[in-house]
């Protein structure tokens, strides 16, 4: 994202068209939204009427009215301006409330549809933003746009009636005094659109720092375990003070313009203030003008005066929106993966192949992580993957889910091409169990039934059974709603990795892909998961990926990888006997 390009200025139509796409969110509640304008026009125009009677009542005293005839006009003034006030608090109850029904709808409709582009954006697309980043999005910029839909815009229009409505009466009152007030308003048009662009470029900025402190917070709180393992906390600190120091210097200098701004408006307000009150003492002495509508002249005057300062923190309000604006529309307009959920899912038998694949993170398009990488399985065989760190085993994976496409080559499920194949298909007849399980911090039968949604409690407790899950959930206090905490960290890594293995169960995919499912185990849970997968490979097609020989033993046909490529292939007897080949030396090693 580039921070330094320059901001839309305020009256840039590209700057309005790219906020207008709110309506969209807004449009179902539209009833609700032009009631409550009506009424904020409404209570607006009262604000008008309230103080033109205030200014009639005093100019009534300043005429020389005196007795009983000024206690009678009191008495009169002062019941309809309670009368008023208590019909414009009346229509304000409900001008607020229906603004907040219509922007708060409009908005979990904006936040529910933005999370859900997120969630189904590609891996690549997900891979070359943070977290926290998008996280921040979601949050803050959208936040953003919720306070200026349910305060600012409000405030806006409510300022700009009490200006418009202010100015037609100053005119009606006096002419030449009006004429000689609103000489001072083009200087302040002039300052808007100078400070504007400057403020929107730099509220932009400040709001990028900010998303970048929220990745620190996330990254932090993801891997506090290693944090305070290694006793980074300190460091933690640091880090996070060097990302909100940039975003305070950022928000500091935003606040400079805007500082600047508002200032210079109060200045020129109050010097033109004088210079009004001068001018109308002058009227006042040449009898051009009568009390009355000098004290009418007057309380206009502060009315307009104070909205127009109001509206410079407005239109700053708007300008730090629209940066949010065109951030969450950053997101919204990112390519997603096909969704179609009404498609029929149907089940595959389980051939796969892969033919002359090579591959290479978009992140990193010169560095390929496979090259001509061949594989060939049928229906129920197990294939295994082995090889050093780094050498594409589990980006082989990411290509069979099709979270990246292939760079050459083509990859085959039941002869048909994959690209060809609907993702949900695809991915309803794949499941993973990961080395590193991670569960949500809900119930351990929510994170069983997250392999098949609307499972049925037995069907839930047969597959833990399946994965010689049951007995354990049992015995925990809550059995099978207890909550396992954030990431499933009140589990051990045993137990995580046999709920991992009772939700593929769950799933029942025809194509299972097992990703050092094992390697981190002890030696009575890896016999407990062991059991668990033996059963749940079955009749399926398999693809173990393991860095631990002994699990591979029994499997059809093993691959050695080594920089992206396929150095050796044959069973484990095949290859063994070969004295001199890569998978004999790693035998050998971990026999020693």
């Amino acid at each position: 994202m580039d921070q330094d390009r320059p901001g839309k200025k305020l009256w840039d139509k590209a700057a309005w068209r790219d906020a207008a796409f709110f309506w969209k969110y807004l449009k179902p509640h539209r009833g609700v939204f032009i009631a409550a304008m009506v009424a904020l026009v409404a209570t607006a125009g009262m604000m008008l009427i309230f103080f033109r009677e205030l200014g009639d009542w005093i100019g009534y005293a300043l005429n020389g009215a005196k007795g009983q005839e000024l206690i009678d006009r009191s008495n009169r003034s002062a019941v309809f301006l309670v009368v008023l006030v208590a019909l414009q608090a009346f229509i304000a109850f409900w001008r607020i409330l229906l603004f907040a029904k219509a922007s708060e709808r409009a908005l979990a409709s904006l936040r529910r549809e933005t999370f859900s582009r997120i969630i189904r954006l590609p891996m690549a697309t997900l891979g070359a933003r943070r977290v926290g980043e998008l996280a921040s999005r979601l949050a803050n910029d959208v936040e953003s746009m919720r306070e200026t839909l349910v305060v600012t815009i409000p405030q806006a229009i409510r300022h700009s009636v009490i200006l418009v409505g202010g100015t037609v009466v100053v005119f009606f009152l006096s002419v030449k005094l009006a004429l000689f007030m609103m000489a001072t308003i083009p200087v302040v048009l002039v300052l808007i659109a100078v400070f504007g662009t400057r403020i929107r470029k730099l509220t932009r900025k400040a709001q990028d720092d900010l998303a970048a402190s929220q990745v620190v917070v996330d990254e932090s709180l993801q891997g506090i375990i290693s944090v305070k393992a290694f006793c980074n906390e300190a460091y933690e600190i640091a880090r996070y003070d060097r990302r909100l120091g940039s975003y305070l210097g950022a928000a500091i200098k935003a606040a400079l313009p805007r500082a600047s701004f508002i200032a210079f408006i109060i200045f020129c307000f109050s010097v033109a203030l004088v210079a009004v009150t001068w001018f109308a003492a002058k009227m006042v002495a040449s009898g051009e003008m009568d009390h009355r509508r000098l004290a009418n002249f007057g309380i206009f005057s502060g009315l307009i005066g104070a909205s127009f300062m109001q509206m410079s923190e407005l239109i700053t309000q708007i300008q730090r929106t629209l940066g949010a604006t065109e951030r969450v529309r950053e997101i919204l307009a990112d390519e997603c993966e096909e969704t179609a959920t009404d498609v029929a899912v149907e089940r595959l038998q389980g051939d796969i192949a892969m033919e002359g694949v090579s591959f290479s993170y978009p992140t990193r398009p010169d560095a390929l992580v496979l090259q001509d990488f061949n594989l060939a399985m049928k229906a129920g065989q197990r294939v295994a993957l082995v090889g050093p760190s780094g050498s594409g085993k589990t980006t082989t994976v990411s290509l069979l889910f099709r979270f990246y496409e292939p760079t050459k080559g083509r990859i085959l499920f039941d002869g048909k091409p994959a690209g060809a194949m609907p993702l949900q298909t695809l991915r309803k007849n794949l499941a993973l169990v990961p080395q590193e399980v991670l569960l949500f911090g809900d119930s351990i039968r929510e994170n069983i039934a997250y392999g098949r949604p609307g499972a049925s409690d037995e069907e839930i407790r047969e597959a833990a059974r399946q994965a010689n899950a049951h007995e354990f959930i049992e015995k925990l206090p809550n059995g099978y709603e207890t909550q396992v905490g954030d990431r499933g960290t009140q589990l051990s890594g045993g137990q995580r990795q046999r709920i991992a293995i009772a939700r593929a169960i769950l799933a029942d995919p025809a194509i299972l892909i097992l990703d050092e499912a094992t390697s981190s185990l002890d030696a009575e849970s890896e016999r407990l998961v062991q059991g668990a997968l033996d059963k749940l490979m079955e009749n399926r097609t398999s693809i173990i990926i393991a860095h631990r020989l002994s699990t591979v033993r029994r499997c059809d046909q093993i691959l050695v990888l080594s920089a992206g490529t396929v150095v050796e292939r044959g069973t484990h007897e095949e290859l063994v006997a070969n004295a001199g080949s890569l998978y004999a030396t790693l035998a050998r090693l971990q026999l020693e």
